[in-house]
């Protein structure tokens, strides 16, 4: 199966703090409910189906550390259950994907599929966030139905996480988030030549469809699921960059945005028991 296109790191500055009492709960969505305040190019109301353009990608490499026991190549970083569940991806009956939680590596200040095909520099308390904490990511390959080209979807996951309920850590965490939907909002500003389709935004959650020429005449067609809850920072990206005249190996199977982030959510908030 081929790598994901090169993709420039980027994000966006500041939102306004939310208010304490925010901070004490979840809202309906799973994360923090940004009732207070407004967000920087705030992309948190947008409704289904609104685009912009946005730019060329690239990927990161993350290194593996120790498994804390919980499955073969896991990650000590983040709990087994917060991951989302194979099945609950994307276009899993025709790949069956491998389990997240299975092959998930810690990482320092991950490189997030957000971040990086915005290419907006993060601001400086933005890298302090994804740093601060511990995180992994997933590389997940197809198990069954993949050519091993081009043409085959990949999938990522990355999880970020508190592990405490300190306000000031949950906000901060909470305040990446949006910034992140800010960047994906601004694409057109500093990239060109792509197309990023909202499906859902609101509250905690936001998931967006992006198509993204390549250097080599493809298209990539990237989608984003982006999730705050309680704690936890949760990305989930499907992408393919077939050979150039091709179509994809499998035809997007049609899953629901509020589907998708529903279980990717579930995880984190089984754990914390917040949301």
């Amino acid at each position: 199966m081929g790598t994901k296109p090169l993709r420039a790191v980027g994000g966006l500055a500041g939102v306004t703090l939310l208010t304490a009492a925010a901070l004490a709960g979840c809202s309906n969505n799973g994360g923090l409910s940004a009732s207070s305040g407004t967000r920087s190019g705030g992309a948190g109301s947008a409704s289904a189906g609104t685009s912009a353009a946005a730019g060329p990608s690239a990927s990161a490499n993350s290194t593996a550390t120790p498994s804390n026991g919980t499955g073969p190549g896991s990650s000590a970083a983040i709990p087994t259950a917060a991951w989302i569940p194979a099945s609950a991806i994307p276009l899993y009956a025709h790949y069956h994907w491998s389990s997240p939680s299975r092959v998930a590596k810690s990482v320092k200040a991950p490189v997030l599929s957000a971040v990086q095909d915005c290419q907006v520099p993060l601001s400086s308390s933005d890298q302090a966030e994804l740093g601060a904490f511990p995180a992994a990511q997933a590389e997940l390959a197809p198990t069954t139905g993949a050519t091993g080209g081009e043409d085959d979807w990949a999938a990522q996951e990355t999880i970020l996480a508190t592990n405490d309920t300190d306000s000031g850590d949950v906000q901060g965490v909470y305040n990446l988030y949006t910034d992140l939907v800010a960047d994906l909002a601004k694409c057109a500003n500093t990239a060109s030549g792509a197309k990023v389709t909202v499906a859902l935004s609101q509250g905690a959650e936001y998931a967006a469809t992006i198509t993204v020429p390549t250097s080599t005449g493809s298209t990539m067609t990237w989608h984003e699921y982006l999730a705050a809850p309680y704690g936890y920072l949760v990305e989930l990206s499907v992408y393919v960059a077939p050979y150039a005249g091709d179509k994809p190996g499998a035809s997007w199977d049609g899953t629901s945005a509020a589907t998708v982030l529903s279980s990717l959510q579930s995880g984190p908030c089984s754990v914390t028991n917040l949301c």
